[in-house]
């Protein structure tokens, strides 16, 4: 993968001039992957859409349409664009829009290409604050190419057919799509104005550098296998002098829910004032800045003193230079030197500590049972007793560090392991060798379908069909639905003759 400073070398394009800049770029990085989560990841999904406070109706199957018919207020699914058709991206464009004012852009990318996902989550708050959110519906984890094409194809058409502030352009992405979204400000050599990471930082060889121009917002789930990495950017953030916030939530390795999405663009108007990009508007700075004090102060009466040490201290950084800060300095000081404080610190920072070495344990164990190792046994009997064990505590009903620390370990190992196997596909590798992994891989996951579908297909690659149907029956039973999946993927063929193939289909139909 080329490094960071030969790909921001490589393309010179201004904030205004976003369209071309991929197209450029493609051939340099032409053989990298975005790395994150694979298609069909077995750990947490992101939500097929907002669980409150629902986005305007829906239009789907829209097809190539001039920007004066685009519907306003409402998520338009589809959208192809004007120079190739089978590139395609959900649209949403606030209800007053008109041609004659520009407006901020977010361009959204799902690690498995669902578009219209991102962007209901973030229609609520385009509608409030007037942005455009498109997002690509060919985009996904993988070969880089194919991405950075699509991505290419959505801006052009975007910027081609609709008025968008080149100023004010910002993109957002969940896992693989989270480093895609960070990747495209090295590629425009610093053409974004703001990053809304979800789950995931930057692309791998990649680090940030001073000067980070653009403002990251980065959340993570507290049970994202990913929460320590996104954690830790943000401390480099605050290192570099760079505009940063992380908020978490609870859940894993998901799209952010809608109220932290709605959060993440309100705070980055906050940075368009503070940077000039948005004129200055007392009522709007003195509206946030009053919620959130409020905010931080029931966190702190309700004794969350962790919960409002954070809030404190977000609320210093982001409205320092917009307003006196004075009360959140102070409470900030006395809640950080309290023991409370100083504790969940210490615990925060013993939890990504534990992760890694458990996630290091069990990666070695894996390895020691392949193959002709003398010891396999004894190691896949260890790797089976320590994922037990942390299943065991990952069902704790309390939410402790200790819980964290087993869902993140066992989510983690089990992507690394669901990775590897759509690596090893990707390099034509045998088919043995992608069993091995998926079989590991559904070990440790062993309520996830998805899995134990991809468990299935690889098996029947493998021209094992009695045990392609024990994977393809389990992963029935955990709820397996996908029947156009099934009907497409070649590598069933050979068993869809089978008495017991057409039992099992007919029974999910």
């Amino acid at each position: 993968m080329p490094t960071a400073r030969v790909v921001s070398e490589a393309v010179a394009v201004s904030r205004p001039n976003l369209s071309n800049f991929i197209t450029r770029a493609v051939a340099l990085v032409a053989c990298c992957v975005v790395c994150g989560v694979a298609p069909g990841s077995p750990v947490q999904a992101a939500p097929q859409a907002p669980a409150a406070a629902p986005a305007p109706p829906t239009t789907a199957g829209r097809t190539s349409t001039p920007a004066e018919e685009l519907p306003r207020g409402r998520v338009v699914e589809r959208v192809a664009t004007l120079k190739d058709p089978s590139q395609t991206y959900a649209l949403y464009l606030p209800s007053d829009y008109t041609p004659g004012r520009r407006r901020p852009v977010l361009y959204c990318f799902d690690p498995i290409a669902r578009g219209a996902v991102p962007v209901k989550l973030f229609a609520e708050a385009a509608e409030r604050f007037g942005w455009v959110v498109a997002g690509s519906n060919n985009s996904r984890n993988g070969p880089l190419k194919p991405s950075l094409d699509a991505a290419g194809a959505m801006i052009e058409d975007v910027q081609t057919r609709l008025s968008v502030d080149g100023a004010r352009t910002y993109t957002t992405g969940f896992s693989g799509g989270a480093r895609q979204a960070i990747l495209l400000d090295f590629l425009c050599k610093h053409c974004l104005a703001g990053v809304i990471a979800a789950s995931a930082g930057y692309p791998i060889n990649f680090k940030p550098e001073a000067p980070v121009t653009f403002a990251l917002f980065g959340t993570a789930g507290t049970d994202d296998f990913n929460f320590p990495e996104v954690k830790t950017l943000d401390a480099e953030f605050s290192r570099l002098g760079a505009a940063h916030r992380f908020e978490n939530f609870e859940g894993g390795h998901a799209w952010p829910p809608p109220e932290l999405a709605a959060a993440a663009v309100e705070w980055m108007e906050l940075q368009a004032l503070k940077s000039g990009l948005r004129q200055k508007d007392e009522a709007f700075t003195a509206g946030v800045w009053g919620r959130r004090l409020e905010e931080a102060r029931r966190l702190e009466g309700e004794s969350k003193s962790y919960a409002a040490y954070r809030a404190y201290e977000s609320l210093a950084a982001d409205f320092r230079g917009l307003r006196d800060t004075a009360e959140a300095d102070g409470r900030l000081a006395a809640l950080g030197a309290s023991k409370e404080v100083k504790a969940a610190l210490r615990d925060e920072a013993e939890q990504s500590s534990r992760q890694r070495q458990l996630v290091g344990e069990l990666l070695d164990l894996a390895e020691k049972r392949r193959g002709d190792y003398e010891g396999r046994e004894q190691a896949a009997a260890d790797f089976r007793a320590k994922v037990e064990g942390l299943r065991v505590k990952s069902k704790a009903e309390a939410d402790t560090g200790e819980r964290r620390v087993a869902r993140r370990t066992l989510n983690q190992v089990s992507a690394h392991f669901y990775e590897t196997a759509a690596g090893l596909r990707q390099q034509h590798a045998r088919p043995a060798e992608v069993v091995a992994a998926l079989e590991i891989a559904s070990e440790v996951a062993s309520r996830s379908p998805q899995l134990f579908y991809e468990l299935a297909v690889a098996h029947a690659a493998n021209s094992d069909k009695k045990r392609s149907l024990a994977a393809l029956r389990k992963a029935f039973e955990l709820g397996f639905k996908d029947t156009a999946a099934l009907e497409k993927e070649p590598a069933l063929e050979p068993l869809r003759g089978d008495a017991e193939y057409k039992r099992l289909v007919e029974g999910l139909k």
